[in-house]
């Protein structure tokens, strides 16, 4: 007997059929569409496996479709698969003549180290590389000079690169990437970056990105609406508010605040202001925008090194322990990682480790130019000459643009005493950069230890006019190096007032007093007696800073004695006739006092140069001939 199930539900064969027939009745354009759609969504949710899946479908949905066949393309190139992205590209002929297939073709070619082809797929030449741009968009131009440009730099045709770069910039002001290119290398100096980013091509659209360019640039003399900031306005307006957050004057007036009032806050403002501010030795101030706002950006790499070379200053090797170990975790193939750990063994004075992971991190990055020079700075720390001049000849050749590693070789020769060569370093450094005080100060001790003492009160005074004000202990050694020249030159009055200004600066230093002590004492033979008494109260002050100081007990001493001559009054001489031995210690110079100006012009003590950096002018062994003992870590930006 057989039974029948009477209801309208449909069986599992029914809901086939209608499926089959829905498929059959859907067209391959509607079904694209779709494919499109979830192509889209999911390659914005970042789940390229399935947004490539649905643009390999709408492609062959669409009959190889041109906006189907650049879209699978170039979701094969953000996934690494960059044959067959070129596979895709490449099939047929339909795509030979379209400007964005070149440009995905080219960037796949440059992914894969085909550099020549990438070039060959950018229109081989530059007539027609030029002809190409005229008529495409001007985004398209800018990105197809990108593109040669990394070629030509890939192929180390650097002349090229940056003709490349710069036409990008030309074509889209917009397009940061080809400045960043520019920078990156250090190709320029200063007086030929200032002049790239006057020329570009600006509206009242793009003028605020001209302005972040002066500012995000490594000219020192520049010009920009950013710059003017203060440094509060840098560090985010009150103590303890998040970097970016508005204050209560700004929620006001959001809706009125202009481009620029809102771009302050933004992380590459601050940190190229805090690179400023590093640049003028206000450290504290740059270690606390950076450090507000990499608590904030923790994986903002760009700005780390500065970070790094910021508490390398102030001596804060704890926190160079703790972000070390955690980009070694979370970084360890970056460069910047190992020159994290290169800044901490320099700031714990273990130079020899230090080298080793310089050295790892230009391995790693060879155009990584703060872990050349850093490489140097390990080596000039140790008097080991001949290889830090190596590693700042590498760093010069690789970034002719930057002064520092020319500024560092001049330091180098003029510590080993060689003036000839330390002279032409520093007029090369100054041909790229004349606004670093640093190198001003550097030529001034030159010239001292020359003699050539005019020359060197010229090159302090342009320094300390290059150094803000107020002044701060960075830059104390420029005035006591200001007031030793003018003491050279007999100009006793202003020495001692700049001497005086060293002394507010710092007052706790021995060598300035007995530098101050000794300026009175040689006024008080020149001109004015009644200054010897100044001079024995500032040796006195010296010694108690220094009580090692042999130059001051030394020229205590004489001091007394000729204060003695002049406040004792004079007395019958009385003849005794005593049976005491003799005295070894031979009497003083005849007249009384250290000046026998018939001899010398000065005493023998003071023959050397001043110094700017650890060192003072006055040694422990009483000796002022030392050579220039330079920075030891000439700004490691």
């Amino acid at each position: 007997m057989q039974f029948f199930k009477w209801n309208n539900q449909p069986t599992d064969g029914h809901r086939q059929t209608d499926a089959r027939r829905e498929r059959m009745a859907m067209t391959a354009e509607a079904a694209a569409d779709r494919a499109r759609r979830e192509r889209d969504a999911y390659a914005s949710l970042g789940s390229l496996e399935t947004a490539i899946f649905m643009a390999d479908k709408a492609r062959s949905l669409s009959g190889e479709a041109l906006v189907d066949v650049l879209a699978l393309a170039d979701l094969l190139h953000r996934d690494g698969q960059y044959r067959r992205a070129l596979g895709v590209l490449r099939h047929g002929d339909a795509m030979d003549g379209v400007f964005r297939a070149r440009l995905l073709e080219a960037r796949c070619l440059g992914a894969l180290k085909a550099h020549e082809e990438c070039l060959e797929a950018l229109w081989d030449t530059e007539e027609e590389a030029r002809e190409a741009a005229m008529g495409a968009d001007p985004r398209e131009a800018a990105t197809m000079y990108l593109l040669r440009g990394r070629a030509y730099e890939a192929l180390e045709n650097k002349i090229k690169a940056f003709r490349s770069y710069k036409a990008a910039l030309e074509h889209d002001t917009m397009c940061f990437e080809a400045f960043d290119a520019i920078l990156s290398t250090h190709k320029l100096n200063d007086a030929d970056e200032r002049a790239l980013i006057e020329n570009l091509p600006a509206t009242g659209e793009t003028a605020w990105v001209i302005d972040l360019y002066a500012v995000m640039g490594s000219a020192r003399k520049v010009q920009s609406v950013f710059d003017s900031a203060t440094v509060q306005d840098m560090d985010g307006g009150r103590a303890g508010e998040p970097i970016g957050s508005p204050s209560s004057g700004e929620m006001e007036h959001a809706k009125v605040r202009t481009a620029v009032d809102a771009l302050r806050s933004n992380g590459d403002v601050k940190i190229a202001r805090a690179r400023r501010l590093y640049e003028k030795g206000e450290y504290s101030s740059c270690y606390n925008i950076l450090r507000r706002q990499f608590d904030a950006e923790p994986a903002r790499l760009k700005g780390l090194p500065l970070y790094f070379a910021t508490m390398v200053e102030l001596g804060k090797k704890n926190d160079l322990y703790l972000l070390a170990h955690s980009l070694v975790n979370e970084y360890p193939e970056k460069a910047v990682t190992w020159f994290a750990i290169g800044c901490y063994y320099m700031c714990t004075r273990q130079f020899d480790a230090a080298r080793k992971y310089f050295n790892k991190s230009t391995t790693i990055d060879p155009l990584f130019v703060q872990g050349w020079i850093g490489y140097g700075h390990a080596f000039a720390a140790q008097d080991e000459s001949d290889q830090a001049m190596a590693a700042y000849r590498t760093a010069t050749r690789l970034f002719p643009g930057t002064h520092v590693p020319v500024l560092s070789i001049g330091m180098e020769y003029q510590r080993t005493n060689n003036s000839t060569l330390a002279l032409q370093f520093f007029s090369k450094a100054y041909e790229i950069c004349d606004s670093d005080p640093l190198l001003h100060n550097e030529i001034g001790v030159l010239m001292y230890w020359q003699g050539d003492y005019n020359a060197a009160v010229q090159s302090f005074e342009t320094a300390l006019s290059l150094v803000p004000t107020p002044i701060s202990s960075r830059w104390e050694a420029m005035v006591v190096n200001l007031a030793q020249a003018l003491r050279k030159l007999g100009r006793f009055s202003e020495a001692i007032a700049y001497f005086e200004k060293a002394l507010s600066i710092a007052p706790h230093t021995a060598s300035t007093h007995a530098s101050l002590a000794f300026a009175y004492h040689v006024k008080s033979k020149c001109t004015e007696p009644m200054a010897l008494g100044l001079a024995v109260e500032h040796y006195h002050k010296a010694l108690s800073l220094r009580p090692d100081d042999t130059f001051s007990q030394h020229h205590l001493e004489l001091a007394l004695i000729d204060q003695s001559a002049i406040t004792i009054p004079r007395h019958n001489q009385v003849e005794l006739d005593t049976t005491f031995p003799s005295a070894d210690a031979q009497s003083p110079a005849p007249g009384g006092g250290i000046f026998n100006f018939a001899h010398s012009e000065t005493p023998q003590s003071f023959k050397g140069t001043p110094t700017f950096g650890a060192k003072t002018p006055y040694s422990a062994k009483s000796a002022m001939d030392e050579s220039v003992d330079m920075d030891e870590s000439v700004d490691m930006e």
